[in-house]
């Protein structure tokens, strides 16, 4: 009964609130310098936002009557919080922003990326935190531009667990389900206007997702009206950049044209070998064609040719001097030449309808195409020994000295001095493979080294449409349909011969293990000994397809003291794997298309915002989903076989966070504790086998994991012209059950074996789960700008080879022998602490141009012991359980790095 009675108050108390009286918030939002409109600021106040229109303007319905802070953030300008007091109608008149000039001075957010990954996926190394860098929420701005050089991955979620939208489309990676950030890069004046959601609260542009959701901004009437000249200086993954951008606004013929062009280059940057040559192209036009109907165009392109960086062990680091040594290059002909080398050149089209049939209600439809080409280059080598330089029977540490089996000492001495005095055993040695190549030649044999180059061209359909309504002042409606139809062309093709005259398509490693049986070593029996010259397909060739659609619907409801909402998708996935080569080994499933894969998911959500006062409020939300899997961590072995993870199925994600957000004239910030529950992962590497001398792939799956934690940012006022920041992120990201896992030779050579992984309570790697930043930052007279912050991360761990964590590895070992923690132990990797500063000043020239300049600079005190992430080698040493065999592979922390940036507008 008292139940009952309970839940009749409360069902009350919220339908009155529905009818008590609400105040509405209108202006306009203009720049501090030169007093134009400013267009796609975020407007908010609690848990409610807006952007203002082409001509600054906004209005904010449903708001709570007294008292309230309202905040303005936008790219480039410094956020800007004030106390308001709502009543019914509520004109703020003309509000300014003052430019930010470290915004630039970072890099320009999200488009400045750097990798640390040696693998083939853009996205994988990229801090998903990146697209919120001008969000007025003070950590979420400090995790963007601080802890991103760490690889800080806001509560440990990957890419895929926060859903990006440029023009209004989602556009990601068919294999991985990850947004490539690298296909706008460069682009940042053009694409630095955007609006985001974190966490679990609602968007009015997508349904959402666990780590929130950015809309990119593309239409033209949305970009501020000027033109702005880029120069930019630096130490990291180039040394040169230059940007032009000119935007009309909406004219006066209700057009708008936004044009923008950069190159970014370098010979070099921070890492040796890493040259980098791109460049990058956009135009947005928009045609208003009533006060309810406008269409808009955008196209953007960003071919970019980079060097790549490896990872290596820690021996090779100290034997190079350095711990940023980079195994992937050498000399040829007095030339640095990278072997592995990215090349991306992926165009999009967008076309947007925006349709306001009345001030409550807008539909905007887009559609979006990707298509083009993306590819990595790497050595393969046919019946000779491994050129890379690195590995591992070319270190000092493969001879010990061994008397009795005719080791002496001076052998590991001998390759030691070599490694710190000739380059050309520290690097690859071009000379020498060619000179290989070449004595082939003369014995019409085929190629012993050439450059392959692995294709991951995506090519995109993407369709949304999306209605906001506002039923009335208390009740918004948000909804929407998407469609996807996403094609990966998946091939190899020869990129370099090395002086060589020809290479035969057939696998090398079956022709060792199945030797006289022409048949199993076909690479494809289409076209057996097929030979193959340069930018020819080989190896292998297929497509993954996959086809998605949702539907989505979010009610928001805003009373006097409580703001909620709840929302409901629905999705349907289809993929399947489509062969053009028939392989050897795998005959009956690699050629044509194979099994389609079929999921219906759902997601709910739901959450609520208390208004203590308009200073302080408690925010609460929670969702259940459920999310087909992504095809790269589906497929055993796409490249030559139709064949999945067992026990294939979507996975489940329980998640909720509650935050207490403070708005105070001196102090404001938020405090959120979250925690999320994964069931039903899959993860899958490949990998090469020294042994075996073939592709193994590991596939884990049914697995558990949780990912929990505290986020804290805090500004504090200290006088007008000094604050104190203060952010941090306090995680425990863990493995809560024991895996499975289905391991696979890609040779045929060994038959599939399926063994459990004892990885319960093993760290989630690849993040700091721990990171803390303090700052100070001065804002003096004349548009001058410093900021100095102290930053510490630690709790980092390797990613583990689960091979190691299995009872087949621990196979001789008695208990309690000394062996055993070193094989199943995950690696802690050391953490440590950075300085960063910046400075910036803008120049006001006869009242129409502007100057501005800034610089920063990044671990001011050269902490290069800071280890950002690495991974076991997935080999292991089962004869003598020496896990120093095939030692991990590090990635360091850059050292010094700066930043110059000279801007000129009008």
């Amino acid at each position: 009964m008292n139940k009952k009675l309970l839940l009749l108050l409360l069902t009350l108390s919220l339908l009155s609130g529905l009818y008590a009286q609400t105040g509405t918030l209108s202006g306009r939002v203009a720049d501090a310098e030169s007093g134009k409109a400013l267009p796609s600021v975020v407007v908010k106040v609690a848990v409610g936002q807006t952007i203002t229109d082409e001509a600054g303007f906004f209005t904010l319905t449903g708001l709570a009557i007294g008292e309230s802070v309202v905040d303005f953030s936008a790219a480039g300008y410094l956020s800007l919080s004030q106390l308001v007091k709502i009543d019914e109608n509520t004109d703020l008149g003309t509000i300014k922003l003052t430019p930010a000039f470290n915004y630039d001075a970072f890099g320009g957010g999200l488009s400045e990326i750097s990798l640390s990954s040696d693998g083939d996926d853009d996205s994988k190394g990229q801090n998903v935190s990146g697209l919120l860098s001008s969000s007025s929420d003070v950590f979420v701005s400090t995790a963007s531009y601080t802890f991103g050089s760490a690889y800080f991955r806001m509560r440990g979620y990957d890419n895929d667990l926060g859903s990006t939208y440029i023009g209004n489309t989602q556009i990601s990676d068919v294999e991985t389900g990850r947004t490539t950030w690298a296909l706008w890069g460069g682009l940042n004046d053009a694409t630095r206007n955007k609006v985001s959601v974190n966490g679990l609260a609602p968007a009015s542009f997508s349904f959402g997702n666990l780590g929130g959701a950015t809309n990119v901004i593309t239409r033209a009437s949305q970009h501020r009206a000027q033109t702005k000249l880029t120069y930019s200086l630096s130490n990291r993954t180039y040394t040169n950049r230059v940007m032009v951008t000119h935007s009309t606004g909406l004219m006066d013929n209700n057009w708008a044209v936004t044009v923008s062009g950069s190159r970014r280059w370098g010979n070099g940057g921070y890492i040796e070998g890493t040259y980098y040559d791109a460049w990058a192209g956009f135009i947005g036009i928009e045609r208003k064609l009533s006060e309810k109907h406008s269409l808009a165009f955008t196209a953007f392109v960003a071919p970019v040719r980079r060097g790549m960086q490896g990872g290596s062990t820690q021996e090779a680091y100290d034997l190079s001097g350095t711990n940023h040594y980079n195994p992937n290059w050498g000399y040829q002909n007095g030339q640095v030449r990278n072997a592995r080398e990215r090349h991306m050149n992926q165009p999009v089209l967008i076309m947007n309808h925006y349709w306001t049939p009345s001030d409550k209600t807008q539909l905007t439809s887009s559609v979006s195409y990707l298509f083009g080409e993306t590819g990595t280059t790497a050595l393969n080598w046919y019946n000779s020994s491994d050129p890379r330089p690195d590995y591992y029977r070319y270190l000092p540490s493969y001879y010990p000295a061994d008397i009795e089996a005719g080791t002496p000492p001076d052998v590991a001495e001998a390759y030691a001095e070599r490694w710190k005095n000739d380059v050309n055993t520290r690097q690859v040695n071009w000379d020498k493979l060619y000179s290989i190549n070449y004595l082939a030649n003369l014995e019409g044999k085929q190629a012993r080294y050439t450059i392959e180059k692995r294709h991951n061209d995506q090519n995109q359909l993407n369709f949304s449409s999306v209605i906001n309504h506002q039923l009335n002042d208390k009740i918004r409606i948000d909804g929407g349909i998407e469609y996807n139809r996403n094609t990966g062309s998946f091939y190899k093709t020869l990129y370099d011969l090395m002086g060589g005259e020809f290479w035969t398509d057939v696998d090398q490693f079956a022709e060792r293990d199945f030797s006289g049986n022409d048949t199993i070593l076909q690479n494809d029996l289409n076209n057996p000994n097929r030979v193959v010259k340069e930018g020819d397909k080989f190896g292998y060739d297929y497509k993954l397809h996959q086809n998605s659609a949702n539907i989505w619907g979010v009610a928001r409801f805003s009373t006097q003291k409580l703001d909620y909402f709840a929302g409901l998708q629905l999705s349907h996935t289809t993929f399947w794997r489509e062969g053009f080569m028939r392989n050897g080994r795998y005959p009956n499933s690699s050629f044509g298309e194979g099994e389609k894969h079929k999921f219906l998911d759902y997601a709910v959500k739901a959450g609520a915002t208390y208004k203590i006062t308009g200073r302080h409020f408690i925010e609460g939300n929670a969702a259940l989903l459920t999310r087909a899997p992504n095809i790269r961590n589906t497929y055993l072995s796409a490249r030559v076989r139709d064949a999945v993870i067992p026990d294939l199925q979507s996975e489940t994600i329980m998640s909720g966070e509650l935050s207490y957000h403070f708005r105070t004239p001196l102090l404001q910030g938020r405090i959120t504790v979250f925690h999320s529950k994964f069931e039903n992962s899959s993860e899958i590497n490949s990998f090469y086998h020294d042994s075996l001398r073939t592709f193994v792939n590991h596939a884990m799956y049914n697995i558990d994991k949780v990912h929990q934690g505290i986020e804290i940012g805090a500004q504090l006022k200290i006088s007008s012209a000094f604050s104190v920041v203060t952010s941090g992120s306090f995680g425990n990201y863990r493995y809560t059950n024991r895996a499975n896992a289905s391991i696979t030779v890609e040779n045929g050579s060994v038959p599939d074996v399926t063994k459990i992984i004892y990885n319960k309570y093993f760290y989630i790697p690849g993040t700091p789960q721990t990171a803390v930043s303090g700052g100070l930052k001065y804002r003096g007279p004349g548009f001058l700008f410093i900021e100095a912050n102290v930053n510490y991360f630690d709790n980092i761990y390797l990613d583990f080879n689960p091979e190691r964590r299995t009872s087949s590895a621990m196979v001789g070992l008695l208990p309690g022998d000394e062996k055993i923690p070193g094989i199943i132990n995950q690696e802690k990797l050391p953490g440590g602490m950075t300085l960063d500063a910046s400075i910036g000043k803008s120049i006001r020239i006869k009242d129409k141009y502007y100057l501005n300049l800034n610089l920063s600079v990044s671990n001011i005190l050269d902490n290069q012991e800071i280890v950002t992430g690495g991974y076991e080698q997935m080999r292991f040493d089962y004869a003598e359980h020496n896990v120093n065999k095939f030692p991990a592979k590090y990635f360091y922390y850059y050292g010094r790095t700066y930043f110059l940036n000279i801007g000129f507008r009008f």
